[in-house]
């Protein structure tokens, strides 16, 4: 394994880990921090696949003007622990559903480490290197503007 692998690997497992953070946090504004940490690390995840255009994006759009409208929203609606109800045992289904999500999460997990994906689809001696200009603004503005002209316009109707 390199190092590349590696930085990537623990940076992947942090942006899993603080986007469960996210969602199991009672404190909106402590979700709201543990969600910036998962695109800060999804945005690292970007750069090490050498999509540097995207990796920006990340931090820019999401980390940036997204949280800040999350955060202004969160401070308009004035969240206190006075609205708090006490803290009940989840129903059967919600137990069900958060064990059936574990044992469907770690089946996934041992699927990809064991990288039985990986070895069906990729043919011996196949081709995996990237253009040189993969992830930049110039190769995603190309691809927008001439394969997927119709879609880009079509969707800037919404």
């Amino acid at each position: 394994m390199s190092g590349q692998q590696l930085v990537f690997y623990v940076f992947a497992a942090l942006a899993i880990l603080s986007a469960v953070a996210t969602i199991t946090r009672r404190n909106p504004v402590v979700a709201a921090v543990w969600l910036v940490s998962t695109f800060f690390a999804v945005a690292v995840c970007y750069l090490l696949m050498s999509a540097t255009f995207l990796a920006a994006i990340q931090v820019l759009v999401y980390a940036g003007a997204i949280m800040v409208l999350f955060v202004f929203v969160i401070m308009v609606l004035d969240v206190d622990e006075k609205g708090r109800v006490e803290h009940r045992r989840p129903s059967r289904v919600a137990r069900i559903g958060y064990y059936g999500s574990i044992v469907f999460g770690g089946g996934f997990l041992a699927f990809v480490l064991l990288g039985t994906l990986a070895r069906q689809y990729v043919q011996p001696g196949a081709d995996l290197s990237r253009k040189p200009d993969f992830g930049s603004a110039e190769s995603i503005g190309r691809v927008l503007f001439t394969e997927y002209l119709f879609a880009f316009e079509a969707i800037s109707l919404l």
